[in-house]
């Protein structure tokens, strides 16, 4: 029987490293959410939400794995100010933001509303006498501080502020046309009894958004994917379920 020799060593090396590389499988890359229903939910710990279920489907169309984790929303952000791989949603591209992020894709629009049980305000004026509620860390605080709002309270989910709401804890409650219906009925309530007073600020967006020196190739391939899925109508189908 032969001897292997040097060459025969160094080409069995070869064949077993490109074996290795061909099975192995791409990372997938995370994705830092909060419940923001319907936007992002993660109900019986099955995430979806019409902003994730658009993601999740550019990447499969873009052939980059995801994983999706569900933190805290100041957590979420912190992750993604502290590392170079991740994605966070959904997140809104504001003034504050600009410089911090890189800015995959724009998803949704949205309005960011004043939401009451009694007769609304009929201007942000009036309402100024109110005790209002938002999420800490999101961009309702800095249109709270434009308002003038003087008596806000800050909590760390929209369904504790739809609960103290109910319970007459807080006047207003800070939030989005597309979430206040969602979030209110997920907390064991009736939507029909919500009243929406006037809109803070002009029309908004929900972006994916990534770390600063997220791999740029990767996140035009989600970019591009989204803009196929408009293109082809499979976003609106994902955004008319949510309606």
């Amino acid at each position: 029987m032969r001897s292997l020799t040097i060459l025969d060593i160094g080409m069995f090396v070869l064949l077993a490293s490109l074996h290795s590389t061909a099975g192995a499988t791409e990372a997938p890359v995370k994705v830092v959410a909060s419940e923001f229903p319907p936007l992002t939910t993660h109900a019986s710990g099955q995430p979806g939400g019409v902003v994730l279920e658009v993601l999740r489907e550019a990447g499969q169309r873009a052939k980059v794995p995801l994983d999706f984790s569900f933190l805290p929303w100041q957590r979420a952000q912190l992750e993604v100010q502290t590392r170079n791989d991740v994605l966070i949603i959904p997140f809104t591209r504001t003034a504050s933001r600009e410089a911090h992020y890189q800015w995959v894709a724009p998803v949704l629009e949205f309005h960011t509303v004043l939401v009451t049980l009694a007769p609304p305000p009929s201007s942000v004026e009036e309402a100024r006498a109110l005790v209002v509620g938002y999420v800490r860390g999101t961009s309702f605080k800095d249109e709270a501080e434009q308002a003038g709002f003087a008596y806000v309270e800050e909590t760390n989910d929209d369904a504790t502020n739809a609960r103290k709401l109910k319970l007459g804890r807080i006047g207003a409650w800070i939030t989005t046309d597309l979430m206040a219906h969602g979030v209110y009925r997920q907390a064991g309530f009736d939507p029909a009894e919500l009243k929406y007073g006037p809109n803070l600020g002009p029309v908004k967006v929900s972006w994916v958004a990534a770390s600063h020196d997220f791999p740029k190739d990767t996140a035009r391939k989600l970019a591009h994917a989204i803009e196929q899925m408009r293109a082809d109508g499979s976003y609106q189908a994902i955004v008319k379920r949510y309606r």
